[in-house]
């Protein structure tokens, strides 16, 4: 099921919840007679030895919490271990619900072409999306017939897909139904050679096309049947255009035995730190927060239907599966069709005001704001497609067409990078600014 939410498209699978449900419940019956059957007093003992909660607790403290362990109910203890389960089986969901995920079209800036490879650029805010079926007598009978939602794009417009949820999943990403990962047309299914699908969510974001080992090229709009799409590069035709995205859960069974069962408590030992009365030790608690900048802007600025160039390169790795291919679910799939019109005409579908122009490179360099780097050494990334890379960017086409389609080209220097990922490129070095007087990390 795909439903339209706050301009993000969000995939949920029921039976993953519902599996996910029985599991726990399997797990409870399976374990909860070992856990009631032990000794209580050692129990208790091992948390007070092994906790750093209670290395402090007073001697008030340990008898009222041997009372309190001697007098638990068979029912209080069930219902903590219940308890426990279902929060370690959701902890890791945005929407505290596993089979879900939701994709957003983020406004951003369109890097410059000119042989560099630049760090990621920052989220602008969501594209507006609507339902096509709104809009149906505005429409063509091929937008109807395809479905899905539609959003606007400037002419030479960038974005980047943001996904989020925590749960496991694969998904598609096509432009015109050439797959962004490998170059290919689109086929049904997974498959593994070569790759043709994130893995979430070790993927978080998805800026372009892979053209090469940790560099893609960025998705960029332009008018479908100009030429410029990397559709019409790749078949000749412009048939399509547009997002196509494709997502495939990963089984309840396969997720529940690899991630949460090795994770749960066994034992109760494992289940007294969380019911046992406080003492007046503090614990200090911090929260995690979004690593890639969103900026505030006003929202952009058909019925033109428009396609994906590839623009700059950036510094991008796309990653592996790092699991067996049978875990995914490739019976029970959604697929939604993303239709890009012109922002200018957008008032004439929608009866909205366009967004604003999209801000320019120069014009973020100009006030001092930074760039973005993600970067991981655990996973395997993807050689990047050969076919992809041998696709011209919309800056060489709009040259050598001199059609001026393309402007605002100009390089800049964005050194301010900072990362969000789990690690630090090796070459990265941190730099002395003389502006600022402060360090900062840099991507030369």
């Amino acid at each position: 099921m795909i439903e339209l939410k706050k301009d993000g498209l969000s995939f949920s699978f029921p039976q993953v919840a519902e599996s996910m449900r029985k599991l726990e419940k399997e797990y409870v019956q399976e374990t909860l007679p070992k856990m009631l059957g032990e000794d209580r007093i050692a129990a208790l003992d091992e948390v007070l030895t092994n906790a750093h909660r209670f290395r402090n607790a007073t001697e008030a403290d340990r008898v009222n919490m041997l009372r309190f362990t001697q007098n638990l109910t068979a029912n209080e203890i069930e219902a903590e271990f219940q308890r426990k389960v279902r929060y370690q089986t959701r902890c890791n969901f945005t929407s505290n619900e596993p089979g879900q995920m939701t994709v957003a079209f983020q406004r951003t800036l369109r890097i410059p072409d000119d042989g560099k490879n630049y760090g990621l650029p920052p989220g602008l805010g969501r594209f507006p999306l609507r339902h096509i079926d709104d809009f149906a007598d505005r429409l063509s009978p091929a937008c109807l017939e395809r479905g899905g939602v539609m959003m606007p794009m400037y002419q030479a417009e960038a974005l980047w897909l943001s996904f989020s949820g925590g749960y496991p999943f694969a998904v598609k990403v096509a432009s015109g139904k050439i797959n962004a990962a490998t170059g290919e047309s689109w086929l049904p299914g997974l498959n593994r050679d070569p790759q043709d699908y994130l893995v979430l969510p070790e993927q978080p974001w998805l800026d372009g096309f892979a053209v090469e080992k940790g560099i893609i090229r960025q998705f960029v709009a332009m008018p479908l049947g100009a030429g410029y799409s990397v559709e019409e590069q790749l078949t000749g035709a412009a048939d399509f255009g547009g997002v196509q995205i494709q997502a495939f859960p990963m089984k309840a069974d396969a997720y529940f035995n690899k991630e949460i069962r090795p994770e749960l408590p066994t034992r109760l030992a494992e289940l007294l730190p969380d019911i046992l009365p406080s003492t007046e030790y503090e614990r200090n608690v911090k929260e995690a927060t979004s690593p890639r900048l969103h900026c505030q802007s006003p929202i952009l600025g058909a019925p033109s239907p428009m396609g994906l160039g590839a623009g700059g390169c950036m510094k991008q790795e796309i990653y592996e599966d790092p699991n067996d291919l049978d875990v995914w679910d490739t019976s029970d799939t959604s697929r939604c069709f993303v239709h890009l019109f012109n922002a200018l005409q957008w008032r004439e579908i929608t009866g909205e005001n366009p967004p604003n122009p999209p801000v320019t490179a120069k014009e973020y360099e100009h006030y001092g704001l930074p760039w973005f780097d993600f970067y991981r050494d655990d996973v395997a990334v993807l050689e990047g497609s050969k076919k992809l890379a041998e696709v011209k960017s919309v800056a060489i086409l709009s040259k050598e067409k001199g059609d001026h389609a393309v402007i605002g080209n100009e390089s800049v220097k964005a050194d301010q990078v900072i990362n969000c990922g789990p690690k630090e490129r090796p070459d990265q070095v941190r730099e002395w600014n003389e502006t600022n007087q402060v360090f900062m990390k840099g991507n030369e």
